[in-house]
């Protein structure tokens, strides 16, 4: 029944915190926003997802001495950070998530070890909290944009390789949501969730469309997930 807190960002992360500052109209200073966490193996690592940097972040010994292990995000925003050299490198040339949300953790037999899959939903929108940086002037978001109010979001699937590299293998555009929303992969299918967009449909893994939701009324839908309920709720 304890809490005990692992980790402050602000202790890994101190020089670039110094760079942020508060968005007009805001009252706190939401300066990386955790929207998600994965603990694969409570022995080595966890993963954070952080909006703010639209970057996904593996640490290490969060339980004695937390470090950063590596990082998924742009090279260009973090170039000269004194956080660069923690960055995989991208296999292609593909647009980087931004704003992401739902990042899942896949582990997957066939692969070598120090690889896996990560899948997530690619909001492609980017941060407030760094107004000096110019975010469409990045190479690595040809599919994001500060403030856009229409547009396209993605589920993304990436084998990362632990030694160096990130691939984009998998993508399907969605309706656009700035914040929230989710990705699912289930017996081989993809439900994804666009908050703003109050829709939500199930693909093949090829991206087939197999089937659509819509809501109405309310401001978002937070998240969507799809379960059976077998020996939950029936025999």
């Amino acid at each position: 029944g304890n809490i005990t807190e692992l980790v402050d960002l602000i202790d890994l992360f101190t020089d670039y915190y110094s760079t942020t500052s508060l968005p007009d109209g805001a009252e706190d200073l939401d300066w990386m926003h955790i929207n998600s966490l994965s603990l694969v193996d409570k022995t080595k690592f966890n993963y954070l997802v952080q909006e703010k940097t639209s970057t996904i972040i593996k640490l290490e010994n969060i339980y004695s001495n937390p470090t950063i292990d590596y990082m998924i995000g742009s090279d260009n925003f973090w170039q000269e950070s004194g956080y660069d050299s923690l960055l995989l490198n991208k296999t292609s040339d593909f647009s980087m998530q931004a704003g992401q949300h739902c990042v899942t953790y896949v582990e997957d037999n066939s692969l070598p070890q120090g690889q896996y899959y990560l899948y997530l939903y690619n909001n492609t929108s980017v941060s407030t909290t760094h107004p000096d940086y110019d975010w469409k002037s990045d190479s690595n978001y040809s599919n994001a944009y500060y403030n856009l109010k229409k547009g396209t979001s993605y589920y993304y699937k990436y084998l990362v390789d632990e030694i160096c590299t990130v691939e984009l293998v998998s993508s399907i555009p969605f309706a656009y949501s700035g914040y929230v929303s989710s990705v699912q992969e289930l017996d081989g299918n993809v439900i994804i969730d666009s908050g703003i967009a109050m829709s939500w449909s199930e693909y093949s893994q090829d991206g087939t469309l197999l089937k659509t939701f819509k809501r109405t009324g309310g401001k978002f839908v937070y998240r969507v997930f799809k379960y059976d309920y077998l020996d939950y709720w029936f025999q």
